[in-house]
């Protein structure tokens, strides 16, 4: 409308002075008459650009409102990590041509061959990339997480090193009160205490005797006066179970009725920040024939303490039917006897690790860590006991946010019947955090 008003004009009022100037037959009255239509016209349209510029003010302050009463803020980042590695195996080939060359994975160390072989490995799987959102509402805040990294077993090493993204972590939370929140997706178990992780080159450091798992869950975080809080938490559950004699065996038997259960005590007395955590989980099968299950538990501590200097000490120890949560699988739940009945196997493990600053740029750390399994003397021997690992390293940060390291480590895996395979690895690592 405003647009047709202005062309009106445009047109008129050159025509109405091309008239004048050619000495048209134009009567004093026909021009009089014209000019009062024209004045006509430009006093609607003063009152159309007057209106117009109330609707602007009216939209402009609704969007003000608008955006005062509602705020999301977005962030992300990550890091870069490349790794080199030259991994020597006292007992024969490698047995993943994979992960294993990746990262520490006690269970696939070979066992039991007559050589040894000797690896050079380089990969970027690790890098990874997040992004967050927080949203204030007048309900508390509701945040979000989402995480990808590299690590899968596959790729391309004749051309592309091509990789599959992976999910890590996809979550959201509610903070719907001061001291209260809700998270539900996928993250860190809350049975694990990821503060007591000690830094390493390898992608965990600890793993024969750490606490390490994600998954989906439901958990109720509550702060507590102090330092302390509470969190409780219902966790995908997963079984597995060596064979005993009835023909079951296999890491991931989802048949599980009830989640698994988690309730974590988090504080701090002085330069110790501890966490003292119970599982709860309940270990089946069904295979058609029959529908067997029992009730594991576990306990784990874990912690780190801070030296006046900047030194610490990181620790972890755990025990109870921990199966898939311990040492990347190592060991499993339970053992399907002959007549099917499920008998639970107990596992112990844990680390500790000691950091040195040597100066504002330089730091190493010192890890060992191992755990081993009870295993019932109805299984096969050739099964694992026991895993270790412990390692050395040093890295430099020549500017914020930029590392580069070097690590030594020594890890070993023995079975049932004394049968040994060690690991030898030096590996270089450079990240970048962004």
């Amino acid at each position: 409308m405003l647009k047709k008003k202005f062309l009106a004009v445009a047109v008129a009022v050159p025509a109405m002075l091309a008239v004048q100037q050619a000495g048209a037959a134009t009567t004093d009255t026909q021009v009089s008459e014209r000019i009062k239509q024209l004045e006509a016209q430009l006093r609607e349209l003063q009152a159309l650009v007057q209106e117009q510029g109330v609707e602007q003010q009216e939209l402009s302050a609704t969007l003000d409102k608008q955006s005062s009463s509602s705020s999301t803020t977005f962030n992300y980042g990550g890091f870069v990590k490349v790794d080199a590695m030259w991994n020597d195996y006292s007992d024969g080939e490698r047995a993943n041509a994979e992960i294993g060359d990746e990262i520490l994975v006690p269970s696939v160390i070979p066992v039991g061959g007559d050589d040894g072989a000797a690896r050079f490995d380089s990969h970027m799987k690790t890098s990874r990339i997040w992004l967050k959102t927080n949203s204030d509402t007048p309900h508390g805040d509701v945040k979000t997480h989402f995480e990808l990294d590299l690590l899968t077993a596959n790729g391309d090493e004749r051309i592309s090193n091509s990789a599959n993204a992976r999910i890590r972590h996809a979550y959201v939370s509610w903070d719907y009160s001061d001291s209260s929140s809700i998270l539900i997706g996928q993250s860190w178990s809350t049975f694990m205490n990821t503060g007591a992780l000690p830094e390493a080159v390898d992608f965990i450091g600890p793993t024969s005797g750490v606490i390490f798992n994600r998954q989906s869950q439901l958990r109720w975080t509550r702060k507590l006066s102090g330092t302390g809080s509470l969190q409780v938490s219902f966790e995908n559950p997963s079984s597995g179970f060596l064979d005993a004699g009835y023909g079951i065996a296999g890491n991931d038997f989802d048949d599980n009725e009830i989640p698994d259960l988690v309730v974590k005590y988090q504080s701090a007395l002085g330069n110790l920040n501890y966490s003292v955590a119970g599982l709860g989980r309940q270990i089946t099968y069904d295979n058609g024939d029959r529908d067997e299950s029992e009730f594991g538990m576990a306990l784990s501590i874990a912690g780190k303490y801070t030296f006046d200097n900047g030194d610490d000490i990181r620790f972890q120890v755990n025990h109870g039917n921990l199966g898939r949560y311990l040492a990347l699988q190592a060991f499993r739940d339970a053992g399907v006897e002959a007549d099917g009945d499920i008998d639970l196997i107990e596992q112990t493990g844990g680390y500790i690790a000691y950091r040195h600053l040597w100066s504002d740029k330089l730091r190493s750390t010192l890890i060992y860590a191992m755990s081993s399994a009870d295993n019932p003397d109805t299984v096969s021997d050739t099964n694992n006991e026991s895993v270790s690992n412990y390692s050395v390293n040093l890295f430099y940060s020549p500017v914020k946010n930029l590392s580069v390291g070097v690590e030594y480590l020594i890890a070993e895996r023995e079975l049932v019947n004394g049968d040994k395979g060690e690991l030898n690895r030096l590996q270089f690592t450079s990240k970048y955090v962004f």
